[in-house]
């Protein structure tokens, strides 16, 4: 479609005008103890993986993680509800899906982004979140986040010890 790049760059825009505030503001939603987590994956297939993972290091029931995986193109099988894409963003960062209307509308106290590569619609979505702490690999935009892992994307395992470890010495969990 024509007008793709046109709402790329007006994401873009809103991004940049609204990053500054998110950096002041940064620790409004402080706790203690992670009691409710994001996940952002970019990859559907490692899923149940690393929330298996994610489950055997840090004991948080299922019921308090809510993840989700951003796909560049929908999927033909049907709407699922815990995958996203561009189509569910709309002009200057306005959030056009209830599924995304619903995550803004909770506040989560750690917010991991799995994703390989920078991505905007992930950023916006990490950029209007209410979270306390979030975490990422050391490769993303380091103002987005409050810790940064560096370690291979593909070794998730490691990553997610050395975020226990990180987590311990901060007395989040």
């Amino acid at each position: 479609m024509i007008f793709t790049g046109f709402k790329l760059k007006s994401n873009q825009l809103f991004f940049n005008k609204h990053l500054k505030t998110f950096v002041a503001n940064r620790h409004n939603y402080e706790s203690k103890n992670v009691k409710r987590v994001l996940i952002i994956l970019d990859d559907i297939s490692k899923k149940t993986v690393i929330l298996d993972d994610f489950n055997n290091l840090f004991g948080i029931v299922e019921s308090k993680i809510d993840i989700f995986v951003f796909q560049k193109m929908d999927i033909k099988d049907g709407p699922l509800d815990h995958v996203i894409s561009a189509k569910d963003f709309g002009w200057y960062g306005k959030i056009k899906s209830d599924k995304l209307n619903s995550i803004l509308t909770k506040k989560y106290d750690l917010l991991i982004n799995y994703s390989k590569i920078e991505n905007i619609y992930s950023n916006l979505l990490i950029l209007q979140c209410k979270t306390a702490f979030n975490v990422g690999f050391s490769h993303l935009d380091k103002r987005l986040y409050d810790l940064l892992i560096k370690c291979k994307d593909s070794d998730t395992n490691l990553f997610n010890k050395e975020l226990k470890k990180y987590l311990a010495i901060l007395k989040k969990i």
